[in-house]
């Protein structure tokens, strides 16, 4: 039963994420959730209810954005805030609004998930896109992220591509490498090694979809791999000839 006055929110798509925000938004609004494919959940409602209330959060690779853009239109309402929490930020906005520009827009990205944020919230990063964020809703969204124990960082989205290109993009890339080594393997170990295993293993759990994401959707990754790559090369061609890499 909701609160008086208490706001509706949906979610689309009830991956890790999209279930992991449904647990921790539930004490805080009238929770719907909508799944495509069928996945069961206490909050399971259709697409029209979902995408009519208050805030709709689009959990979802951003290859889906377009899609489900097209297909929430004829039902959010004009006051429906739409809420943006994919882990890139220019492309994101630039499909929202593309597909649905006449909605209020609220975009986020959480640096935190259900591998890290499980047991609580407190102190955790959520980033706050202010260009792409309707003025209006700024301030209030930053006090109800703060009221949960975030710490809120306000940045542009080009801003925030621009860090993520190394804080994930580069982690990201040099953990799918590493969980090819099959690293757990290897009989002998130290304190550094098992910072190794620890990158790899997080990031067999991210699924697929979300490393393209981070690897093709933020423009400015390709140039932070590309440079990775080239100097491990320059590395193996120093040790080649036997010199002494600075």
């Amino acid at each position: 039963m909701a609160r008086d006055n208490q706001k509706s929110l949906g979610i689309i798509g009830y991956g890790h994420f999209g279930k992991f925000l449904a647990e921790k938004l539930s004490p805080h609004f009238e929770l719907r959730v909508y799944s495509a494919s069928g996945k069961e959940n206490k909050w399971a409602s259709g697409l029209e209810v979902t995408a009519s209330c208050d805030f709709l959060v689009l959990s979802l690779p951003l290859a889906k954005h377009a899609e489900v853009c097209e297909q929430v239109r004829p039902y959010v309402r004009p006051e429906t805030v739409i809420v943006d929490v994919c882990s890139v930020k220019e492309e994101s906005g630039l499909i929202i609004k593309k597909h649905l520009p006449s909605q209020p827009l609220l975009s986020t990205h959480p640096l935190f998930g259900p591998e890290s944020a499980t047991e609580s919230l407190k102190d955790h990063v959520l980033v706050l896109c202010s260009d792409a964020t309707n003025a209006e809703l700024i301030e209030p969204s930053k006090r109800f992220f703060e009221s949960l124990d975030l710490k809120v960082i306000e940045m542009t989205s080009r801003a925030h591509d621009e860090n993520m290109a190394l804080v994930q993009g580069l982690t990201f890339f040099i953990a799918r490498v590493l969980k090819d080594f099959n690293l757990h393997e290897s009989a002998l170990s130290t304190p550094s090694f098992q910072k190794l295993i620890a990158l790899a293993e997080l990031e067999m759990q991210h699924t697929p979809e979300l490393f393209v994401t981070i690897q093709k959707g933020n423009p400015h990754t390709d140039q932070i791999r590309k440079k990775f790559i080239a100097r491990a090369e320059e590395l193996q061609a120093l040790l080649e000839k036997e010199q002494i890499p600075e």
